[in-house]
């Protein structure tokens, strides 16, 4: 039960990290550069190679890829025939409303892009399954 009780808040606490990281910006920067965001999900498409947990288990050199569903959906799937790859599909809402981060969160996970990092941050809160993946673009 405490066990539980800890992973609740540790995904609760994660969540709510990617929570406001996703919301940072400063109205000003895109008062001054009309333009600049371009407002398209596309960059955060593709393969990623990085650090996949699962409770206490880490893969690493794990393969995740980002597919795009509709202008305002993403897909995240973990590569088929691999040791983690039961870990279940994702499809988040996704938004690209600040300049070089296309981030999303919803009932299925909450993710973060960084165009100029190529860095994938994902968290799906989930009883079931549970899994965070950290990794770069490829």
């Amino acid at each position: 039960m405490k066990k539980t009780n800890l992973k609740i808040r540790f995904s609760s606490a994660l969540i709510i990290i990617f929570a406001l990281i996703s919301y940072v910006g400063c109205s000003k920067d895109k008062d001054d550069n009309p333009g600049s965001d371009s407002g398209s999900i596309d960059v955060a498409t593709g393969t990623y190679k990085g650090i996949l947990s699962i409770g206490r288990t880490n893969h690493t050199n794990a393969i995740f890829i980002v597919t795009k569903v509709d202008n305002k959906r993403l897909k995240f799937e973990a590569k088929s025939g691999e040791p983690y790859s039961s870990v279940p599909p994702r499809t988040i809402q996704a938004k690209a409303d600040v300049p070089g981060l296309v981030d999303g969160d919803d009932p299925q996970g909450v993710f973060s892009y960084q165009v100029s990092e190529k860095k994938l941050s994902l968290v799906v809160n989930e009883l079931e399954i549970p899994y965070t993946f950290v990794g770069e673009k490829q």
